[in-house]
């Protein structure tokens, strides 16, 4: 992953180091054991799954057949994932942000 903020993301960015730096940041965010993924971050809580480090096949096509299996638990994860995300209608908010000041 490179798509980190600031000083870290433009570092791993960098051509022919970045790559380098990019599995440094990397490693140390796995080993940091917090919480990454941005839903739960915001929540400061696990909402999502966060599937970190080397992933086997069958152990995400097994999680992804219980959510199907089980859609009451993702139907619990899209309700947290609202109590947490604010309003909506952003992205139509935006576009008439932008139409205003174009027109």
């Amino acid at each position: 992953m490179r798509a980190w903020n600031g000083l870290p993301g433009l570092l791993a960015n960098l051509p022919g180091v970045g790559t380098l730096i990019a599995k440094g940041i990397n490693l140390y965010m796995l080993r940091r054991l917090g919480l990454l993924a941005w839903p739960n971050i915001w929540a400061g809580r696990q909402i999502v799954p966060e599937l970190v480090g080397r992933l086997e096949a069958q152990s995400v096509a097994d999680q992804m057949l219980d959510y199907l299996e089980h859609p009451e638990k993702l139907e619990a994860m899209r309700q947290e994932m609202r109590s947490v995300s604010g309003q909506p209608g952003a992205s139509d908010r935006l576009v008439e942000l932008v139409v205003d000041v174009l027109g």
